[in-house]
């Protein structure tokens, strides 16, 4: 995440626009509805770096898949260029995900460009996405969660509203001040605000209102998810790590366990497996 002093200082810079309200498809629409009934039997599954097992992470061919597949949420992160323009990738250096090497902040924008994404150790045709391309592909078709991996909200800001992407994306934060500051530039920019302990439900809740609340193992409570529900947040846990592990060797009830105490959107790395397991438990669609 970013540094407070620098985003705000960038974010006092900007003028937010109205929100126009994107084409979307039946199924958006079921996403949508459901993404803000924070008391609807509905788990949401958001698939981490896009569908990363069967494509390249963060990569549009992932991102394709994700939508094929239909998931809820994309989650993809975001950097910049030497030369401002914002991309896709998780790390901060290109070393691991394509064939080439340096910073992405090092390297201009037509430098990334040229570099092709690996998938398992091998070499493929897929680029490194721009920010852009990917909200465009999502429009109105599933939500986005921006991992935010840059100082630049300006520039991500004015792209959510070149795209007309706003009823598309959420701005994941790291406190709940900087959730308040982006709504001022726009009531209807939403937001995903990561938490650390349970005492941070209410300063969140304190400072402003929020779509989602990212909670930890360590306060995965039916105290902490009732009150953020309460507040109208949706509760996102991940299954990142052990729990997507014991699911992906055959254990789904894993998945079962994670949400027993009421989160209701979960980051996966194995989003066909988790949505097996919800629609077995009628937590899912019909």
């Amino acid at each position: 995440m970013f540094r407070k002093v620098l985003f705000a200082a960038a974010l006092l810079q900007v003028v937010g626009s109205s929100i126009v309200s994107a084409q979307e498809t039946a199924r958006f629409k079921e996403i949508n509805k459901a993404f803000l009934s924070p008391d609807s039997k509905i788990v949401l599954i958001a698939s981490h770096r896009g569908t990363h097992n069967d494509f390249p992470e963060n990569s549009m061919a992932a991102f394709k898949r994700g939508i094929e597949l239909g998931i809820d949420v994309l989650e993809l992160d975001v950097r910049h260029t030497k030369d401002d323009s914002l991309v896709v990738m998780h790390d901060a250096s290109v070393d691991r995900t394509t064939n080439g090497t340096g910073k992405v902040a090092d390297l201009t924008f037509e430098e990334v460009r040229k570099l092709r994404l690996k998938f398992n150790g091998q070499l493929t045709e897929e680029q490194v996405p721009t920010l852009e391309e990917a909200l465009n592909l999502a429009k109105g078709k599933i939500l986005v969660d921006l991992d935010i991996k840059t100082n630049r909200v300006p520039q991500i800001i004015k792209v959510v509203n070149r795209t007309q992407t706003a009823s598309t994306t959420m701005f994941f934060l790291g406190r709940g001040l900087y959730a308040k500051m982006v709504k001022e530039q726009n009531p209807g920019f939403r937001t995903l605000v990561r938490t650390h302990q349970a005492s941070d439900i209410d300063s969140l809740f304190a400072i402003t209102k929020t779509e989602a609340v990212h909670i930890d193992p360590s306060h995965n409570t039916i105290e902490v998810t009732s009150k953020i529900k309460k507040n109208g947040g949706r509760v996102w846990i991940n299954a990142l790590g052990e729990v997507d592990k014991k699911a992906a060797a055959g254990d789904l009830e894993a998945y079962g366990e994670l949400l027993k105490n009421g989160a209701n959107m979960v980051q996966t790395d194995y989003p066909a497996l988790l949505m097996k397991y919800l629609k077995s438990k009628n937590r899912y669609y019909n």
